[in-house]
C-alpha cells in the first residue's frame, strides 16, 4: 500500500519471551490506520508498507522502531523488542474529510456505512452497527441545497439507515430511540410499511399500546399480505384488551373512592381555573359547545399551548397559523378516548416548536371528560390531545393531563357512538367548528 493510504490489519503483539500484550483478533475488531502519517510506531509503518493484501507476516521490531526507552504503560517495558503477527486485510485511498466531499461522494459514503452496519448487525455487534448507521446519517446532513435528483438518492439511503438504526435500538431495548428513528423514517416516506411496523413494535414495548395499534394498523393497510405485521397487530390488540379488562376490574372501586375524596377535600376549585370552549360538530348535526377548565396550577406551559391553539394567535415555523379551527378528531375509540389536534396532518406542532417536554404528571386520568396530551413517547408533545371517555390509569405517567370538560359533557356521548374503521378513524367527520 502507498503512503497516505488507509490500511486495515489484524495483529497479535507479543514480547520476545512470548508474553502477549495485545490482539485485535481477540477483540474481533480489525485495526485501521493511515500509512506513513505517524499514527503507529515506525516499525509498523515500514513493515506494513511492504505487504500485500492477504499476506501474513511476522514483524520483529527493535526498540528504536518501537517504543524505545520509554516503553508503553505497564505492558511493554523500556527497550523491548516486539513481535507482531500481522495480516493485511485491505487498503484504500484515505477517506476525504466530509467538508471536502461532493454530494455524490457523501451519498456513497452513507451507503457504504449502511453496508458496514449491516455486516456488524449480522455478527450481532449491535454497538458497531448502530455507530455505522449514525455515521452514515451524518454524511446526509446539511442537504437542503441539494438538487431534486440528489434529494431522491439521499431519501432512499436515509430511510434505510434510520430503519436499520431503529431496529438496532429495538434489539438493545432503547425503545424511545427506536420510536424516534422510525418516526423520522415515516416523515420521509409515509408509505413505508416497515417504518410504521418498527414504530408500532417499539411503542408496544414502551407501553404505548393504543399508539402501537394505530401504527401497526397503518403498516397492515400498506402491506396487507405481510404475516409478521398481521401477527404483531393481533398481539397488540390482545394486550390492549387485557389492559382494559384489568383496569376495569382492578381500578373501578379505587376511582369511585378517589372521586369521593376529591369532592370532599376540594383539591382543585374548577371555578378558578382558566377556561376555553370548543364548538364541535358530529356529522351533519348542529355544532355543540363544550367548556374546558384548564389545570394551570399544575401544568401552565401545557395549558398555554392549548389555549393559544384554541385562539389561533401564534404562527408556526413555516409561518402558518397554529389553530384547532376546522381540525378534526382523527381517532375515536369507544370506551377509551377521542383524539384530535393534528393541525397540519403530519403530527402537529406546538407553540414552542415542533414538540415540547412533558411538564408534570401530577394529575391522573381519573374520569370521563379529561383532556390529556397525545405523544409519540417521552417529551414529544405537540398540538395533539385526547378527551377521555372513562378512567385510563395505564396512561398515568406517560401522558400529561391538563384539563377537563365542565360543560357540555353530553356531547361526548355523540362522539363515542361515531362509527370508525379498523384503524379507529371516524367514518363521520367530527370537526371543531371553532
Amino acid at each position: 500500500p502507498p503512503k497516505g493510504y488507509e490500511v486495515e490489519v489484524h495483529y497479535v503483539g507479543k514480547l520476545e519471551d512470548g508474553t502477549q500484550f495485545d490482539s485485535s483478533r481477540d477483540r474481533d475488531s480489525p485495526f485501521r490506520f493511515v500509512l506513513g502519517e505517524g499514527q503507529v510506531i515506525k516499525g509498523w509503518d515500514l513493515g506494513v508498507a511492504t505487504m500485500s493484501v492477504g499476506e501474513k507476516s511476522m514483524l520483529t521490531i527493535q526498540p528504536t522502531y518501537g517504543y524505545g526507552e520509554a516503553g508503553a504503560g505497564g505492558t511493554i517495558p523500556p527497550n523491548a523488542t516486539l513481535k507482531f503477527e500481522v495480516e493485511l486485510l485491505s487498503f484504500r485511498a484515505k477517506a476525504k474529510q466530509r467538508w471536502a466531499m461532493s454530494v455524490e461522494e457523501k451519498i456513497q459514503a452513507a451507503a457504504d456505512e449502511k453496508e458496514k452496519g449491516n455486516a456488524a448487525f449480522k455478527k450481532k455487534d449491535l454497538a458497531e452497527a448502530a455507530a455505522a448507521y449514525r455515521e452514515g446519517l451524518a454524511f446526509l446532513e446539511h442537504s437542503s441545497h441539494w438538487s431534486p435528483q440528489q434529494q431522491t438518492l439521499k431519501l432512499s439511503v436515509e430511510v434505510s439507515l434510520r430503519l436499520n438504526l431503529s431496529n438496532c435500538y429495538l434489539k438493545t431495548g432503547e425503545f424511545a430511540q427506536a420510536i424516534d428513528e422510525a418516526s423520522a423514517a415515516i416523515k420521509l416516506d409515509e408509505k413505508n410499511s416497515k417504518a410504521w411496523y418498527r414504530r408500532g413494535v417499539a411503542r408496544a414495548a414502551f407501553g404505548l399500546l393504543d399508539e402501537a395499534r394505530s401504527d401497526l394498523a397503518a403498516a397492515a393497510r400498506i402491506d396487507p399480505k405481510n404475516v409478521e405485521i398481521r401477527n404483531e397487530l393481533k398481539k397488540c390488540k390482545e394486550k390492549l384488551e387485557e389492559v382494559r379488562k384489568k383496569e376495569k376490574s382492578t381500578f373501578g372501586a379505587i376511582f369511585a373512592k378517589a372521586a369521593l375524596y376529591d369532592e370532599k377535600a376540594g383539591v382543585r376549585n374548577l371555578d378558578r381555573c382558566p377556561r376555553v370552549f370548543m364548538n364541535i360538530r358530529v356529522g351533519d348535526k348542529p355544532a355543540k359547545r363544550i367548556v374546558i377548565a384548564l389545570y394551570q396550577d399544575t401544568v401552565p406551559r401545557t395549558v398555554e399551548n392549548f389555549k393559544s391553539l384554541c385562539v389561533g394567535d401564534k404562527k408556526g415555523k413555516e409561518g402558518n397559523v397554529l389553530s384547532f379551527k376546522q381540525n378534526t378528531f382523527h381517532r375515536i375509540i369507544k370506551g377509551f378516548m377521542a383524539q384530535g389536534g393534528d393541525i397540519d396532518g403530519k403530527g402537529g406542532e406546538s407553540i414552542y416548536g415542533p414538540s415540547f417536554e412533558d411538564e408534570a404528571f401530577i394529575d391522573k386520568h381519573l374520569h370521563r371528560g379529561q383532556l390529556s396530551m397525545a405523544n409519540a413517547g417521552p417529551n414529544t408533545n405537540s398540538s395533539q390531545f385526547f378527551i377521555t371517555f372513562g378512567p385510563t390509569p395505564h396512561l398515568d405517567g406517560k401522558h400529561v393531563v391538563f384539563g377537563e370538560v365542565v360543560e357540555g359533557l353530553e356531547l361526548l356521548d355523540d362522539m363515542e357512538e361515531v362509527p370508525t374503521d379498523a384503524s379507529d378513524k371516524p367514518e363521520v367527520r367530527t370537526p371543531l367548528a371553532s
